[in-house]
This record gives C-alpha cells, structure tokens and sequence, in this order.
C-alpha cells in the first residue's frame, strides 16, 4: 500500500472515478483533480464557498459530477479537458441539502437527485425537474430496476425513509420505518448487483434491493461505537461488490474498512485508522479516498486530513 496524496487541514476526499486515462477526485472544500497514473492536477477550482462532491455517473463519454456550495446545488461536466457547470440551483450544502448526492444513467437519460426533488436530462445540457416530493430529505441513491426507477432518501438521518418508483407518470412508494436514512451515492450503474440494487444505511447495515423488498446481507454495526451514522458505499468493480466504510463527516470516531462480496461470500480486505469513503480501480491499481487519521487528531472534527491510497490489483484477483 502506497500514499499517492496527502492533504492537511479542513479537508475531506469525498469521491474517487476512472474516467478516461484520468482518476478523479472531488476534495471539499478545494475543487476536483485528475490523476495520471504519475501527478494531479486541479481541474475545477470552486467560484463558490463550501465546495463539496459526493455523487458522478459517466453520460454519452463525459464525466458528471453532483456537488454543491453553501448556496447552490451544481451539476458539473468533465470532458478530458476542462469542467463546465452545466446546472445550477438555489441551495446547497451537504448532509442531505441541496447539492446533488446522487446520479444515474437510465434509457438514454441522466439523472440528479437532491433534496426533494429529481433532476432529469437528455443531452447532459438542459435539465428540468421531473420529480418532487416533501419530506425534506436529500436523494442518495437513484437506480433502475425492472423498467422503474427507485429513488431512496438520505440524510437528515431520522425515520422513516422512503424509496419512490418512477415508471412513467405513476409514481409509488414504500415507507421503511426503522431506517434512519439510507446510504450510497454510487451511481445506479455501480449499484445493480446481479439483478439487485445494493443500498446501505447509516447504521452500517447493507441491503439487498429488489421490489421493494430489503434484505440485509452485511452489517459494520459491531464494529463502530458510533451509531446511526456509519458511512458505507457500496460499488461494484467487475464481478466484484466492494463496501468502503468509515464513519460520517464530523464523527469524532475514525474507523475504515474494504469489504468485497464474490461468489456468495463476503471478505474483510482491510481495516484502516482512517474513514474510507470511496473505493475504485484504475489501472493496476484499487484506490481508496480516505480521511483524517484516529491520533493525533481525535479531538472534534473528523476531516483534519485527507490521503488517497492505492493498492495492488492483486488484492481483489485473489478473492
């Protein structure tokens, strides 16, 4: 294991995706980065104060990222050059806010989710608002599954939550109440997992979706003293399911885990002093984005520190 970036001061790497020749990087408050297998470089530089991204999703060959400042909810669009915004609303900030902590691709069309409301668009460059609700809760995971698409809540964290299915103009929902908020902001794309969609909560449960119908299939409960805010992305790379854990922005507790499901059986591939909040591969290579070390900085705020680590392929050809 190698440290291929090291960040101090009120950081938190947020997001990691192979686009291209590039892996990309959304860091709050500072903008995104691109890596070439041998340096970064800033991308996108905020206008903004605040800065955060936590969901992307690749739509026709570009890059989409879902973030936001303290005062907007922003869709960006990388190219391979340069970012572009390309939707701007009023209202931002994380946590279940109004930045975009979500995304997908579906049947030729691209879409965002925030707080309320779900964002739609056919070309990547005019978007319109195709779905409201009113519970006040941020959208953390939009999926297709059988023709619908389903729309889960995310934070604030407190029950009930509610998954929505979209399927032309009829719209049905199911309440779920002992989830306090359900959990991922992987693309949809990265969620299907042999005819399911993974999902997890903030009590570092994992689901198994399909239907409407929730089946608990792994749980990093045991293992973190904090409760109701455990923070776990599930992503699929290949044939192989990977769970990065760690615990939430501004939890005091550090804690990280890489879990991997393949063949019926789940596996720990490792456990960090650090929160790990997204995995992915590139290259030869499996990466984490990671934060804020348990010493010397257990004091009271958990993004003190940032790094991205990487890891030998062969950490996942073995399982």
């Amino acid at each position: 294991m190698e440290k291929i970036l090291a960040k101090w001061g009120v950081l938190e790497a947020s997001v990691l995706v192979s686009y291209g020749d590039e892996l990309v990087l959304g860091l709050w408050p500072t903008g995104l980065f691109a890596y070439n297998g041998n340096e970064w470089r800033q991308i996108y530089t905020p206008k903004e104060l605040g800065f955060s991204a936590w969901s992307y999703e690749i739509f026709r060959g570009k890059l989409y990222i879902g973030a936001g400042t303290y005062s907007s909810g922003l869709v960006l669009e990388y190219d391979g050059n340069e970012v572009r915004e390309v939707l701007r609303v009023p209202d931002g900030a994380g946590g279940g806010g109004g930045l975009f902590e979500a995304m997908t691709a579906a049947g030729g069309t691209l879409y965002a989710g925030r707080r309320n409301e779900v964002w739609t668009s056919q070309d990547g460059e005019r978007w319109s608002k195709a779905f409201e609700f009113r519970t006040g809760k941020g959208v953390y995971l939009i999926g297709e599954q059988g023709g619908s698409l389903y729309v889960f809540e995310g934070e604030p964290i407190r029950p009930p939550s509610r998954v929505y299915a979209l399927s032309g103009s009829t719209v049905s929902e199911r309440v779920y109440g002992d989830v306090g908020a359900f959990r991922s902001h992987t693309p949809g794309s990265r969620s299907s997992y042999r005819g399911y969609l993974v999902v997890a909560d903030f009590d570092g449960r994992v689901y198994f979706f399909r239907n409407f119908e929730l089946w608990e299939v792994y749980s990093f409960a045991s293992r973190y003293e904090v409760r109701g805010n455990v923070a776990v992305r599930p992503k699929k790379a290949g044939d192989v399911l990977l769970l990065a854990a760690g615990t939430g922005t501004g939890v005091v507790e550090t804690h990280g885990e890489l879990v991997a499901y393949l063949g019926g059986e789940w596996r720990r591939l490792l456990t960090l002093p650090l929160n790990i909040h997204d995995v992915e591969v590139y290259g030869d290579h499996v990466y984490l984005a990671c934060n804020s070390p348990a010493l010397p900085l257990k004091q009271s705020y958990n993004t003190s520190y940032c790094c991205v680590l990487r890891l030998p392929i062969d950490i996942l050809k073995t399982l």
